[in-house]
């Protein structure tokens, strides 16, 4: 409130929001409503609620998409994270039942005569 007593004060978008913030606090307070209370049980409901939604939606894009002339784009219409939470067994890790690879596997499939023999050091290439 200070600010706007100064002639060479300029509202910023943050004063806007901060003073529609302060508006609607003190509309609840003037209500008496205190909002909904979230405990981890309600706030479990919800996730589950907005999970299954999501699923629904994602189930039915892809179905409007088959149903086009074509089979439309198919699955393409999804994002990744939207394709994996719909069809998770797409995705499989390369770790699960892949052997470990070590740095002495790799080595001995490193072809040795594209080396230079000897000490040659190639440093002093670009002095002239």
């Amino acid at each position: 409130e200070r600010l706007k007593e100064d002639p060479n004060y300029v509202p910023t978008l943050e004063d806007k929001i901060e003073a529609e913030r302060q508006k609607k606090l003190a509309e609840l307070k003037a209500s008496g409503n205190k909002g909904t209370p979230v405990t981890e049980a309600t706030f479990k409901e919800w996730q589950e609620r907005k999970r299954k939604r999501k699923e629904a939606e994602a189930k039915k894009l892809v179905e409007q998409e088959m149903k086009k002339k074509k089979g439309g784009k198919g699955l393409s219409v999804l994002s990744g994270r939207e394709l994996y939470n719909y069809k998770k067994d797409l995705f499989k890790d390369q770790d699960d039942g892949g052997e470990d690879v070590t740095i002495d596997d790799v080595a001995e499939k490193v072809d040795a005569s594209l080396f230079l023999e000897g000490d040659d050091d190639l440093d002093d290439i670009g002095d002239d």
